[in-house]
């Protein structure tokens, strides 16, 4: 008789009262993902780069208007809560601590992949779709292009645009504002 394996997939709730209770390490780098634990890359010298100019880039030019979240944790539901590189949110007197942003809180969000671009590109951004969240950009550094994901479904994003060096994209939030493919990719 053949048994059928199953996950024990966790809730939000669930996953940080492991962090409380310490299950994870105080520098181990873990995001929830539709239920389940992941543990995330490290970050390389071109990640962490290509992270900051984008935070420098959007920092001169939206910071009145939106608040920047480099790293730092988005509530998907109850069972996601990933920590994309860069989140441009709406701006809230109490800076999210009362709350983390959600979906309808969120402008923009940016993954930065280097050797985790077929995780993020097959994972995380149809998460990020079937959260509703409007817009996704994906610098895969491998191939130095980006990947720009609108229009969320259920099933995924409607359009994805690839932009290569000397192009030029503009977020759907800001639309004034331009982004140069060369000033991130150096």
């Amino acid at each position: 008789m053949s048994v059928q394996t199953q996950r024990r997939l966790f809730t939000v709730q669930e996953y940080h009262l492991m962090s409380e209770a310490g299950v994870f390490g105080e520098n181990e780098r873990v995001e929830l993902i539709e239920g389940e634990i992941i543990q995330m890359a490290a970050i390389g010298r071109r990640h962490a780069a290509r992270v900051d100019r984008l935070a420098e880039f959007f920092g001169d030019r939206v910071r009145k208007r939106a608040i920047i979240r480099v790293q730092n944790p988005i509530s998907l539901g109850d069972r996601s809560e990933p920590q994309p590189d860069i989140a441009l949110v709406q701006r809230r007197a109490d800076f999210y601590e009362e709350s983390l942003p959600n979906s309808e809180d969120i402008l923009l969000l940016v993954e930065v992949a280097d050797s985790t671009v077929n995780y993020d590109r097959d994972v995380k951004v149809p998460n990020y779709a079937r959260s509703g969240i409007r817009e996704v950009w994906l610098w895969d550094l491998e191939a130095n292009c980006l990947e720009v994901y609108r229009n969320p479904t259920a099933n995924g994003y409607i359009s994805m645009q690839k932009f290569e060096r000397g192009e030029q994209v503009s977020p759907l939030a800001f639309p004034e504002f331009v982004v140069s493919i060369d000033l991130i990719l150096g």
